[in-house]
């Protein structure tokens, strides 16, 4: 059922045993104003529908690879959940980059604005799904299946579009392989948990790119979502996570050939997370 409130639409429906309410937010990361307008989507939303306890936030990313160890890396159609990291003492999910300068040391300095929920319940599902044996991939073949009739090519692309290259500088860059899996395992689309970054000031590339991916242990850049966070924490919504299908390695604005199957995917993990939640108790 459609719902219109406003200027937005909002899609009610059921996910397992919780009703779930949806909305697409207006397109954000290109300039100061859409950021505006998606914060402002949000906190209609939350304003309307007030009994809103979980907040997911889906949709597609740029992922951070790793070029020698199959296990630190992400690629394209995989999905990275934000997740705090296990070797940081500021147990943040979702960390976004104002400003990165060069210091005398040769390193970086940031200017952070970091999230993290009050109640990490979603992050304990998304990393029991993560270890499990990937029951969310039967989400995604019944998506598959529902989008089958519509526009678009829902289905992961040939392997052989995911290139991974390496920036040598000055614009230029080198196609590299794949680290691979041990033995015979196949390699599958994977769910990875760690924090997700955002800000133009370190995801568009280049040196400061993997250098803030590193210092954040973020596995994936989105389009900027602090507005949107602002909103989700101003209105007291204390469990809340991003959710990242990743379509190119870089802030998720690149590679529109993996888009569709990356949204599907993210899709996927969000609704076998729903359904392992505790039923509502009213």
């Amino acid at each position: 059922m459609d719902y219109c409130g406003e200027s937005n639409v909002y899609t009610l429906g059921t996910i397992g045993a919780h009703r779930v309410v949806t909305t697409k937010l207006p397109s954000v990361g290109r300039t100061r104003e859409a950021m505006t307008a998606a914060g402002n989507t949000t906190t209609r939303l939350l304003g309307i529908f007030q009994k809103v306890e979980y907040v997911f936030l889906v949709g597609v990313g740029g992922g951070v690879p790793h070029y020698t160890d199959y296990k630190k890396h992400v690629r394209l159609g995989d999905v990275v959940v934000s997740t705090p990291a296990q070797d940081l003492p500021d147990k943040y999910v979702y960390v976004f980059c104002e400003k990165a300068e060069r210091n005398e040391k040769g390193g970086w300095d940031y200017e952070v604005k970091p999230y993290k929920p009050v109640n990490f319940l979603l992050q304990e599902l998304a990393q029991r799904i993560a270890h499990s044996n990937g029951l969310w991939t039967t989400y995604v073949q019944e998506g598959l299946q529902r989008l089958k009739d519509l526009p678009g090519r829902w289905e992961a692309p040939e392997q052989g579009t995911d290139r991974l290259c390496v920036d040598v500088g000055d614009g230029a860059f080198i196609e590299v392989s794949h680290p691979a899996p041990a033995g015979e395992q196949i390699r599958e689309s994977r769910v990875h948990c760690a924090p997700v970054a955002g800000g133009r000031a370190v995801s568009c590339g280049g040196e400061v790119r993997a250098a803030f991916a590193n210092h954040a242990r973020a596995l994936a850049y989105d389009c900027e979502l602090d507005a949107v966070l602002d909103s989700v924490v101003g209105n007291r919504k204390d469990c809340f996570i991003s959710i990242r299908g990743i379509s190119d390695y870089r802030d998720g604005t690149r590679g529109k050939e993996w888009q569709p199957h990356a949204a599907l995917t993210a899709a996927a993990v969000m609704k076998t997370i729903i359904a392992a939640m505790e039923p509502p108790t009213d």
